[in-house]
């Protein structure tokens, strides 16, 4: 039998009194910020190659009806968590203690997304955008979309934010004081909002099976159809050669070297035995992640091979699951509370 290429090696796990909503992971990677989908906010300290009681777990604070996500500065040293009862609050990535806390004027599920250079927060709430300083501070309310907004994402530079809207994608421009919108029309609901690392592509997931992107420098658009339902995962590797989704159990990758993915069958990992919810790629690298319904997290390299390199069983359900900054760790979470993290050891 053909060695792996890579696999995970488990490093260490901690149960939380919480379903796990959502991770960050701090630009060291030495702590990770966790949402609890019954609204409490924890922050995790990790040892490199720890054990599992090396792993420590401290509730640092909560949100009403539920903690939806957390995002972490880039390069900072404080994090965001927003929650269902519409609120957002910063806290202090060391000791957790509250620095600021936000109610945007809209009412709506938050989204949050930091620009990747950290200079501003974007939050959504219904059918409008807030921008927010690193402080928290309100910046600027642009003006309300015509649908609601299912998913924000940054382009590398931090000059361009998108939003998933019923009907297409908005692309505001973040120039202060101008704030210039474009329109990328599909008559679909979008579901994401992904940026190739490159800039040259926008992609979304939609609600009726397919994938839609478009080419920024032409403004030229394509689809890939074929899906069994909502296409509401899209993730791209770090060389934006591939983008990654998910149909139903298996792992869809189009490829978008040379030609592009027009016109050609894409790579389906196939592995899994239900729905698979979780998937990222790694930040540095080609490895992929993914983690399903089966209690399987799989450890991939598209373009190499169909097969997984390494899978394991959870003790529940996954729920999210992230790369370190550094690509070395994976951390998993599960709806039972549970927190793992597993590091890539290269073995080829």
């Amino acid at each position: 039998m053909k060695r792996p290429a890579a696999m995970l090696e488990p490093r260490g796990s901690v149960v939380l009194d919480d379903f796990v909503a959502d991770i960050a992971w701090s630009p060291d990677g030495a702590r990770l910020a966790v949402a609890g989908g019954e609204g409490k906010v924890f922050l995790v300290g990790r040892v490199s190659g720890a054990t599992a009681q090396a792993l420590q777990a401290r509730e640092v604070g909560e949100h009403l009806l539920g903690t939806v996500s957390v995002a972490w500065q880039p390069r900072g040293a404080a994090f965001v968590s927003s929650g269902q009862d519409g609120t957002l609050a910063l806290r202090d990535g060391v000791d957790g203690r509250l620095v600021a806390q936000q109610r945007p004027a809209a009412r709506g599920l938050p989204a949050t997304a930091w620009s990747p250079d950290g200079r501003w927060l974007a939050s959504s709430a219904g059918k409008q955008i807030f921008l927010w300083t690193p402080a928290l501070e309100p910046a600027h309310a642009l003006p309300p979309l015509d649908a609601n907004i299912g998913a924000l994402g940054w382009d590398r530079p931090g000059r361009d934010l998108a939003a998933a809207v019923n009907g297409g994608v908005v692309v505001h421009r973040i120039e202060p004081p101008q704030f210039q919108l474009r329109r990328y029309p599909w008559a679909a609901p979008c579901l994401t909002a992904s940026y190739s690392p490159n800039g040259k592509v926008l992609a979304t997931g939609t609600q009726d099976g397919s994938v839609h992107f478009w080419h920024l420098a032409t403004g030229r658009d394509s689809q890939m159809r074929g899906y069994p339902g909502k296409v509401d995962v899209t993730v791209w590797s770090a060389d934006s050669r591939w983008l990654a989704t998910i149909a139903d159990s298996q792992v869809v990758v189009w490829d978008f070297g040379g030609r592009g993915p027009e016109g050609s069958r894409p790579q389906q990992l196939a592995g899994h035995t239900d729905r698979i919810d979780c998937l990222a790629f790694q930040p540095n690298g080609n490895f992929l992640a993914s983690a399903g319904r089966d209690w399987r997290l799989s450890l991939w390299l598209p373009g190499k091979t169909p097969a997984a390199l390494d899978a394991h069983l959870a003790d529940s359900e996954p729920s999210a699951l992230r790369w370190s900054p550094d690509g070395r760790f994976v951390a998993l979470g599960e709806r039972r509370g549970r927190l793992a993290i597993y590091e890539l050891v290269r073995l080829g």
